[in-house]
């Protein structure tokens, strides 16, 4: 069991690293990457950019914000077993939405952070187990607010991306309805 959650965490703070070391990277090049990989809305370019565009940050204050979301949302999609499958389906479904819907280029892993927390807010009502259940409670008092305020358009801020992210946590909640056995 303890081997089980060392693993989990180590996971959890290995993505956090992976963005941190982008952003670094990101730094050190005078913002390369960002001005490469940030989505580009209905461009063919912006289409390979869905993949780039999460893991960068328009700076450190967006990464900071982004990582205080990650870690406790990371660990709640840890313990639902579902947090490559959703970032993978969160990445593809908001990435689209957001090319086809954005009016700027968008970046960052809020996009994902949207689409866990629909898939935490749905899974409780898809699977109807009493711990998904209360995990979905858990998720909408914790950040209703930040998800009401996150996809109210602000300029600056890609509300594209953070609904179209909830979109594909909800998609993939529907998806990845059927529980294991040993799942909640």
């Amino acid at each position: 069991m303890m081997k089980l959650l060392k693993s989990k965490v180590l996971f959890l703070f290995g993505i956090v690293a992976l963005l941190w070391g982008i952003e670094v990277a990101d730094t050190l090049s005078n913002h390369l990457l960002d001005n490469y990989g940030a989505l580009q809305p209905r461009s063919q370019i912006g289409l390979a950019q869905i993949f780039s565009a999460p893991f960068l940050h328009g700076g450190w204050g967006h990464l900071i914000g982004n990582t205080l979301a990650l870690i406790p949302l990371g660990a709640l999609m840890l313990v639902q077993r579902a947090f490559l499958p959703v970032m993978l389906i969160s990445i593809v479904v908001g990435g689209l939405g957001t090319w086809a819907f954005s009016t700027g280029p968008a970046l960052g892993f809020s996009g994902v952070l949207f689409g866990f927390m629909g898939f935490l807010l749905a899974r409780g009502i898809y699977t109807r187990k009493p711990l998904a259940i209360a995990i979905s409670l858990i998720t909408f008092s914790y950040f209703s607010s930040v998800a009401w305020a996150g996809l109210i358009p602000h300029s600056g801020i890609s509300w594209a991306g953070h609904f179209w992210g909830f979109v594909g946590g909800v998609v993939a909640a529907k998806q990845l309805k059927a529980p294991r056995r040993d799942d909640i």
